[in-house]
């Protein structure tokens, strides 16, 4: 699911209606030809040789993260960026409310991949993990657009910049993004094994990561 995150005076409400749903054909596009037939002992989407994304990002502490650091350990994937309020927290929560369901799944690491580079600096993203009583099991990476990009598209997003026309923009922001946030579960050989799409059930993630964790 793609989420706008415009305030409501836009004079553009239309146009940004139609890119919204051309975002969504190309990422259900890309998702279709990984996917696996039902699969009926998952609830979310699992995946067929998906290989994921090599990366090196900095975390919120600068502290470097590749795709190799958690090899050998099933983890969590998901997108989000700092300034967001409607799509983030709630997929925030959903995750962290998952985790919480057991002790099996309580440390599980968890990769939150910037799609806005440009807002999410390391104060912000510090900020972010406070807020929200985030323990250091989760990462908050970041890099420049380029390294970004190359990231996104193998986990099929393509994240937009849009202008903030509304005098009341939120902390004086000239833009914001229209992005979607799936989560992704990455089994112990790295390889995205499952998504989930919003609206994430909590539950639904948690047996998930248990059936994930246990193969």
């Amino acid at each position: 699911m793609l989420v706008r995150e415009l305030y409501p005076h836009s004079s553009n409400k239309s146009l940004h209606s139609l890119h919204l749903l051309l975002l969504v054909v190309f990422s259900l596009t890309y998702l279709v030809g990984c996917t696996t037939s039902g699969n009926s002992s998952l609830y979310g989407t699992a995946l067929n040789d998906h290989d994921g994304s090599r990366f090196s990002l900095l975390d919120e502490n600068a502290v470097e993260v590749t795709d190799q650091t958690y090899m050998g350990q099933v983890h969590l994937i998901t997108f989000l960026f700092t300034n967001c309020t409607s799509l983030c927290p709630l997929v925030t929560a959903s995750i962290k409310q998952s985790l919480e369901r057991s002790e099996d799944t309580r440390n599980t690491p968890v990769l939150i991949i910037s799609v806005d580079p440009k807002g999410d600096t390391i104060e912000s993203r510090k900020a972010f993990k406070n807020r929200w009583g985030l323990s250091s099991n989760w990462r908050y990476l970041n890099g420049n657009k380029e390294e970004l990009n190359t990231i996104w598209k193998s986990f099929y997003l393509n994240p937009q910049e849009a202008a903030i026309e509304s005098l009341n923009s939120q902390m004086n922001r000239k833009y914001d993004i229209i992005h979607s946030s799936p989560v992704y579960i990455v089994d112990d050989e790295g390889r995205p094994a499952v998504v989930h799409t919003n609206p994430i059930d909590p539950d639904h993630l948690h047996e998930d990561l248990i059936r994930i964790s246990k193969r």
